[in-house]
């Protein structure tokens, strides 16, 4: 073959183009809409599922200590009160000091607690479902009022929202327990402290006057079943009992709130469809505007939807 031959034949360039078809991708679906890329949305459900959980962390625990911490400023101030108010009715009583009428609410505060060994001082607040324990100690209703005939119970978180009962496991037999009132001042001592499976029968009432505080026996969240508990005698004699708040399941500290589940749902869409909002603003705005405008609503959203799921555990982690 000459030179001439070889320049005039045409060159091959099937090898080329059955590569290139290999390369090549569909633009479309054959339906003529764009083809969806399920692992990058997979990767990006992931992604919030990860910045929801770290969220609920921070949420409970660096921040939910000085959610705790405003919680009792405002609710020994309230207590404070409630008891100036009792000792002003008694002075004007020809009868003593007028024992309450009616149960505390839910949420609002009953007694002033002290307790030396751990050096804390709490606002105890009425209730011990997963929200009322965010602000501190609280009074498993159904349960005897402190200071009073029975077995009056409190359960104190053990690492959340300030852990006011992270030590509880570290007092002693003969170690004073002092709860401040509207109806006077009481001293309880320490008799025992255990570690156990929680049962009903806890929160039962006793022939004998004590109190017992219950925090969770464990660190992780979930647990619901192991108590670190205290018991302590009163010292002297129980006021005069008082109407009280029905038991429920939800007020006992071991159990979460299930009737949280409607409300994160509805915030978990919202979460998700702010997602889908800032995506796309970022396509239509500028960077720094879109920025500036979606970044705060989905903080807002991220730290509500954690606080709500915070609802679901245990109200004594």
């Amino acid at each position: 073959m000459t030179m001439a031959e070889v320049r005039r034949r045409p060159a091959d360039h099937s090898a080329d183009h059955f590569a290139g078809a290999r390369r090549a991708q569909p633009l479309v679906a054959a339906d003529g809409r764009a083809p969806t890329d399920l692992r990058s949305w997979a990767v990006r459900g992931l992604v919030l599922l990860v910045l929801v959980v770290a969220a609920l962390g921070v949420v409970a625990y660096p921040v939910g200590t000085l959610f705790e911490s405003r919680s009792q400023v405002q609710l020994t101030r309230d207590l404070q009160l409630s008891v100036n108010e009792a000792y002003g009715a008694a002075n004007d009583s020809l009868d003593g000091a007028v024992a309450p009428t009616r149960a505390v609410p839910i949420g609002d505060p009953l007694a002033l607690l002290q307790i030396t060994r751990l050096r804390e001082q709490q606002a105890v607040v009425e209730g011990a479902s997963a929200s009322v324990l965010r602000g501190g100690v609280g009074h498993v209703p159904g349960t005897a009022a402190p200071g009073q005939p029975g077995n009056a119970v409190l359960v104190g978180r053990r690492t959340a929202f300030g852990g006011p009962f992270s030590s509880l496991e570290t007092m002693h037999a003969g170690d004073p327990i002092i709860l401040q009132t509207t109806q006077g001042r009481v001293v309880y001592v320490v008799e025992k402290v255990t570690h156990d499976r929680v049962s009903d029968t806890l929160y039962d009432p006793t022939p004998t006057d004590q109190l017992t505080l219950i925090t969770s026996d464990s660190a992780l969240p979930w647990n619901a079943t192991q108590a670190t508990i205290v018991v302590a005698a009163l010292r002297g004699s129980a006021f005069v009992p008082t109407p009280q708040n029905g038991f429920s399941t939800e007020q006992d500290g071991r159990h979460g709130e299930a009737s949280a589940w409607a409300l994160l749902v509805l915030e978990a869409l919202a979460l998700v469809a702010g997602v889908l909002g800032a995506v796309v603003a970022y396509r239509r705005w500028s960077r720094s505007m879109a920025y500036l405008v979606t970044t705060p609503p989905l903080i807002a959203l991220v730290v509500f939807t954690a606080l709500t799921a915070t609802r679901l555990l245990p109200g004594w982690a």
